[in-house]
């Protein structure tokens, strides 16, 4: 699957996840800007939380507000529902770009994230 700037604009507003069940974290923010640039996945977050506990029981504020990937080692493809999907069996992580009406982490639900 070819990833473009045109196809990451959608995400814009939404949310996106990264996950490594081996590591054992989850993150969870709302995408400020995603482009992808050289060969490289680049995602600053309006907010970011980190899940306590995997799966996660609670959310607390993470003070990391971007997030980059190289796109050499990770294979991405439409999941359905809007969703664009980017895996790595290199570093064991996942990576999910949900669109704006898409799936949500509630802000007021995150610890310690200012709700203003």
């Amino acid at each position: 699957m070819q990833v473009t700037n045109e196809l990451l604009a959608k995400y814009v507003g939404g949310q996106m996840e990264v996950q490594n069940r081996g590591e054992g974290y989850v993150y969870r923010g709302e995408v400020r800007t995603v482009i992808v640039d050289t060969d490289e996945l680049q995602v600053k977050f309006v907010w970011l939380a980190k899940g306590e506990g995997y799966p996660p029981d609670r959310w607390v504020k993470a003070d990391q507000p971007d997030y980059a990937a190289s796109l050499s080692i990770y294979h991405a493809s439409d999941i359905g529902d809007g969703r664009l999907c980017f895996s790595s069996a290199i570093v064991g992580e996942q990576v999910v770009l949900f669109p704006p009406d898409g799936s949500k982490l509630d802000p007021a639900k995150v610890e310690g994230l200012d709700p203003g």
